[in-house]
């Protein structure tokens, strides 16, 4: 049996656009060590429609709930590799998952519930081929709610991410996390979420502190905290802001090269013109400094800050389809010259919820 709702359907659209930190293609930047370092770009940024949602809610009624979603979306990069020389491209990218949630109990101070899903995205550039990936997860958890204001939850998520042509970037990955979501009033919430993740790069040997290539394979763990604040100032406009923290740690010993300190701010918004037409803008910024990665002067470690401005602007054809164009610019200024550029990037879609 199904149940569908609207901010189910949204759910779904941000899980198959965006989980976890696979949302789109990796950009293939070269280091100074002539290795390829992968890094995240998310190709389709409309996934902010979650929004609609106030609070992801523990399933009270005993019985399956259901949502499906496939997708294309077509769109023009002026910089796929993320580099100084800019060589722009088009793209594909297809997408489609489920998303289930069942009630398991009902205890005197709030309903459990279980979780679960699946998502896939094929991206594929029509010239510059190195950041043509396929990307599939898995995730499940259970939630508990807590006096009405509390819900707690502790969840599971597997990656498995293949790049056809450069695998260096290619990995399996698992997380695990607990969070916790405080209704605050029935306009404003807010969320802290710790994940641990672990990455094994099967296509990468990790390097000695001599700069050699050793016999294991590069392993990355991350710690990750989050916190979320949502307002809903009126029923047309939505709000959120999220911050995050997170040390990346590698087994890769040459200048620590994967170790760093990351921090990362983001503010969105969705704005409605009528109930089939809306807008959703956001502003990010990220700051990454690294343990001891030298720049290409040797002399300093090397530092970057990363801005990205993103507007869309979707419509819901029919109940089940929904419609978008995008606009993303992302800059990132650094003290290592190779990791200075810019980006454009140019988006349409179309997606079917079922």
């Amino acid at each position: 049996m199904r149940n569908i709702s609207g901010w189910k359907k949204a759910l779904m659209l941000l899980l198959c656009v965006a989980f976890s930190f696979s949302a789109g293609p990796i950009l293939a930047a070269t280091d100074t060590v002539e290795e390829q370092e992968p890094k995240y770009k998310v190709v389709t940024r409309p996934t902010e429609r979650f929004l609609m949602q106030r609070q992801r809610t523990v399933p009270s009624k005993d019985k399956l709930s259901a949502n499906s979603i496939v997708g294309v979306t077509m769109g023009l990069d002026t910089n796929p590799l993320f580099n100084s020389n800019k060589k722009s491209d088009g793209y594909v990218q297809e997408t489609a998952g489920m998303d289930f949630k069942y009630p398991l109990n009902d205890f005197k101070y709030g309903p459990m519930g279980s979780y679960f899903g699946f998502n896939m995205m094929n991206v594929n550039y029509f010239r510059i081929n190195d950041v043509n990936m396929l990307d599939g997860n898995a995730y499940a958890g259970i939630e508990q709610g807590l006096f009405d204001m509390f819900t707690l939850s502790v969840g599971y998520g597997f990656e498995g991410l293949w790049f056809s042509h450069d695998t260096n970037g290619t990995f399996i990955g698992n997380e695990v996390n607990t969070s916790i979501k405080h209704k605050i009033t029935k306009r404003i919430y807010q969320k802290v979420t710790y994940r641990f993740l672990g990455r094994d790069y099967t296509g990468r040997k990790a390097r000695l502190a001599n700069g050699n290539k050793g016999s294991k394979l590069r392993v990355d763990t991350r710690n990750l905290v989050e916190h979320e604040l949502g307002f809903f100032p009126t029923d047309i406009t939505k709000l959120r802001m999220t911050n995050q923290v997170y040390f990346n740690d590698s087994n890769d010993e040459y200048y620590d090269y994967y170790d760093y300190l990351n921090y990362r701010l983001g503010f969105s918004i969705i704005q409605y013109f009528n109930p089939k037409f809306y807008t959703i803008t956001g502003f990010y910024y990220q700051l990454r400094n690294y343990d001891s990665r030298l720049c290409s002067d040797k002399y300093v470690v090397q530092k970057d800050k990363q801005y990205t401005v993103t507007t869309s602007l979707m419509y819901d054809l029919t109940k089940n389809i929904s419609a978008f164009v995008n606009y993303s610019y992302t800059e990132n200024q650094s003290n290592e010259p190779l990791e200075r550029y810019t980006d454009n990037l140019y988006t349409a879609g179309v997606y079917y919820m079922f």
